[in-house]
């Protein structure tokens, strides 16, 4: 399986192409992923999916030009369904703006999901907002704005709430196998890492 990452957006959001035997699929797209017709076209991958950890403005933008020019089908916790037409809700109208998405999603379920040829687990992980989602393929954890390199996303914006994140991290660090985290902001790091040196996930047992 190969990761590809991008920082997208206007506050560079991390977008993530996976690409594995022909199957492509994007996670968390700001913008069309750069140059992305001819990296499918080099790994022999068609793109079939994008995936959406949750559904805040800085992960989602990219989206409605995504799906006009690949025809692809999007899942995101049904809890956040409403975020992509409220500019209050996915916290574009908080920095000014007025983001909205026109697609209509199907239900990234909790649990197991067969998605484009990749099983993916999620895992539901509230806190930075109501339906934030983490993703497990294979070895590798895609925490949005969860979990990040040395720190935890932030529980002010709407939706947001520090005893639901406690409970999130709790879940992450209970995790008995080390993993690579792919972060919705900033470079990539691993659970263990994360579990030794980030003080909110570090103490996450005793919560």
């Amino acid at each position: 399986m190969k990761v590809l990452q991008q920082p997208l957006g206007p506050v560079q959001a991390n977008c993530y192409l996976v690409m594995d035997n022909h199957h492509a699929i994007l996670i968390d797209p700001a913008d069309k992923f750069l140059n992305l017709d001819a990296i499918l076209k080099e790994n022999e991958c068609n793109l079939e999916a994008i995936i959406l950890t949750h559904a805040h403005f800085d992960h989602i933008s990219g989206v409605d030009k995504i799906v006009n020019e690949y025809h692809c089908d999007v899942y995101l916790n049904p809890s956040e369904f409403d975020f992509l037409q409220d500019p209050d809700l996915n916290s574009s109208s908080a920095f000014y703006m007025d983001v909205t998405c026109d697609v209509k999603c199907k239900p990234l379920l909790e649990g197991k999901n067969e998605i484009a040829g990749f099983e993916i687990e999620a895992m539901y992980c509230p806190g930075h907002s109501i339906g934030s989602t983490v993703l497990k393929i294979k070895d590798c954890l895609f925490t949005g704005d969860v979990l990040f390199q040395g720190s935890i996303g932030r529980m002010d914006l709407v939706t947001g709430s520090v005893s639901s994140m406690k409970k999130s991290l709790k879940k992450l660090y209970q995790l008995d196998q080390d993993y690579k985290v792919y972060p919705g902001h900033g470079p990539s790091t691993t659970l263990s890492q994360e579990k030794k040196w980030n003080e909110s996930l570090k103490y996450a047992e005793i919560y």
